[in-house]
């Protein structure tokens, strides 16, 4: 019996802990089950469990706050007056609260009641600024900017370093004052130019490449007026900032020689990081004359070198060719007043490269190559050098020295990105050959490249031998698509085009036709022949919309409508495509920004 009645009492004892974990829980459970009542519309639920949270613990604001405004989701607009009154009667008169109350009654059409209650809380920041904070995001939470600003203003007014700047230039940019938002965001700037770096990402949200805009105009505004008042290099640095913006580079060398010439440390490095821009952006008369401003005003050995190699790369682009005479003369006279070394090394393989590419004089380039290999080179310059010697025995179809040669790079420096650069060239060399069973064998290991465009180029190349081998033994087109490729990377575009036209009019494998197609499109397009390139493209989305090319063709019809036809609307669907057929191509980035360029969204 007494067995019985002890099992009875454990039995008891276990069903009570069990209970109580259980009631413990569901009061634990209260808030998000109330959340979620109050998120499914479920009202007189949720008022049910946030009163008693509320009776619980009636200082906690976050459950005043939600059963207030399931009282007012319910029509129960007296009794959430009652409850925020009770709170401020009975826990204390907190501001953001008086303000929770003022709305209430705004809501209902008492703005002069509103008012006072507004007021009430704002004259709590009069006597302790540290309230600024909560009183002023309380305001913007209910879109009433203006008492926002009035309630930092006033917490500045009496604590000039309450920290309230950047609220309120936030606050000056809803309401597009823009003049008020950059005085406030450059105060900070000016006590701390630093912040610069930090806070500029908040002037992308506004500042566009239009120069005319309201908030470019403000900006520019602000900055020349706070430089006459107060001259500061930071202001010269978000000068030349906000003109390369909106890319007038000259502009903005303005500036920068300004911050060169007033800065005790001479330093040229932003004068050619902006050149650089400038070049990038084909205003090259700008890039030329940063160059040759910090070649004079150079005063070491490497700024010089820097700037001349990229005053040369200018030259050279803009060069016809009855003035090569001049530029490898330019070349000469620079080596020989600095020497060949490591130091020299990319002015030196420029050179080859200008010799080879631009003269035509391969052999020329060859021995300036031989002799920089006596130089005592570094492994990476070594390295450099033989892919640049491989390249150009591969122009002139000498396939087995720019095999060897590729292969001593990946020997060199091995597990490289150059090794790398090498392994996938001599990939593209046995494909040249038309040796695609040792192509594939070397992309099997590129396609799990670090390097996304490594890899993708790896795959792309992969996919067409193995597709257009499956479907044709004997790989005819294949072959002949690859010999177009190699006459092509030898800068005969013409021969390449008159095989590519042939495989489209006489192909044994569909699988083919839209490797050939692109490859057509692509060469119109350097010979800037956009109506040629657009019937290939096309072709390719409406007759292979469902293969690998589809999104190389839409991103390069959507590209070409937009930057060079200036058809805007035209462009839209191709990235569109992208966007929602395409999700894992690699150009999906890209096509989105433009999309919503061309959409009109802010691009920050």
């Amino acid at each position: 019996m007494f067995l019985i009645s002890s099992r009875r009492l454990r039995f008891n004892l276990v069903l009570f802990s069990f209970l109580c974990l259980s009631f413990s829980l569901s009061i634990g459970q209260n808030p998000e089950l109330a959340d979620n009542y109050f998120d499914q519309g479920e009202y007189e639920k949720a008022e049910s469990l946030f009163a008693k949270l509320h009776q619980k613990s009636p200082a906690q604001q976050s459950w005043l706050l939600k059963y207030v405004e399931t009282l007012q989701a319910l029509g129960k607009t007296k009794k959430a007056e009652t409850v925020l009154k009770e709170y401020l009667t009975k826990i204390g008169k907190y501001p953001n609260i008086q303000i929770e109350l003022g709305y209430l009654y705004q809501k209902n059409k008492d703005t002069v009641l509103a008012q006072q209650y507004y007021q009430k809380a704002i004259a709590q920041v009069e006597s302790r600024p540290s309230f600024s904070y909560t009183v002023g995001s309380t305001f913007q939470k209910y879109g009433l900017l203006d008492l926002a600003i009035q309630t930092y203003e006033t917490a500045q007014q009496i604590q000039p370093k309450s920290n309230n700047t950047i609220q309120l230039a936030r606050i000056y940019g809803e309401q597009s004052r823009y003049e008020k938002m950059f005085e406030n965001y450059i105060e900070l700037i000016a006590e701390n130019p630093n912040y610069f770096q930090i806070l500029n990402r908040n002037f992308t949200q506004y500042i566009t490449k239009d120069s005319e805009s309201k908030p470019n105009r403000a900006l520019r505004k602000v900055l020349l007026k706070r430089n006459q008042q107060n001259p500061e290099l930071v202001f010269n640095q978000m000068l030349s900032w906000l003109f390369v913006q909106q890319e007038d580079y000259a502009k903005a060398f303005a500036q920068e020689r300004a911050v060169f010439q007033r800065s005790e440390l001479k330093s040229l490095s932003r004068i050619i990081n902006l050149a650089s821009i400038s070049k990038a952006n084909n205003d090259l008369e700008s890039a030329e004359q940063m160059l040759e401003f910090a070649i004079q005003n150079s005063t070491s050995e490497r700024t010089l070198i820097s700037a001349t190699r990229e005053l040369l790369l200018i030259d050279r682009l803009q060069a016809q060719p009855e003035e090569y005479d001049i530029i490898e003369n330019e070349y000469s006279a620079f080596l020989s007043k600095l020497g060949n070394g490591r130091d020299t090394f990319s002015i030196q393989k420029d050179r080859v490269e200008f010799t080879a590419y631009q003269l035509g004089n391969f052999k020329k380039a060859l021995a300036l190559i031989e002799d920089m290999n006596f130089q005592n080179l570094y492994q990476q310059q070594l390295a450099e050098l033989k892919l640049l010697e491989a390249d150009l025995y591969l122009h002139q179809s000498q396939f087995n020295q720019a095999l060897l040669l590729y292969t001593q790079v990946e020997k060199i420096i091995p597990n490289s990105d150059l090794a790398r650069e090498a392994k996938f060239k001599v990939a593209k060399t046995s494909y040249f050959t038309g040796d695609f069973d040792w192509a594939l064998t070397q992309l099997k290991v590129l396609k799990t490249s670090a390097s996304q465009l490594m890899a993708n180029d790896a795959m792309e190349l992969s996919l067409l031998i193995k597709d257009n081998s499956q479907v044709d033994s004997t790989r005819t087109d294949l072959k002949l698509v690859a010999k177009a490729d190699l006459l092509q990377f030898q800068n005969q575009p013409e021969a390449a085009l008159d095989i590519l036209n042939k495989v489209v009019a006489n192909y044994k494998s569909s699988s083919i036709v839209d490797e050939a197609l692109l490859r057509i499109a692509k060469i119109h397009l350097e010979k800037q022949n956009y109506n040629k390139a657009l019937s290939n493209l096309q072709r390719i989305v409406d007759e292979f919309g469902d293969k690998i090319l589809a999104d190389n063709a839409n991103f390069l019809l959507g590209q070409l409508y937009m930057d060079e036809l200036d058809a805007p609307e035209q462009a839209r669907p191709y990235f569109e495509t992208i966007i929602f057929n395409h999700p894992d191509s690699i150009y999906v980035v890209e096509a989105r920004k433009r999309f919503r360029q061309l959409r009109g969204d802010q691009i920050q």
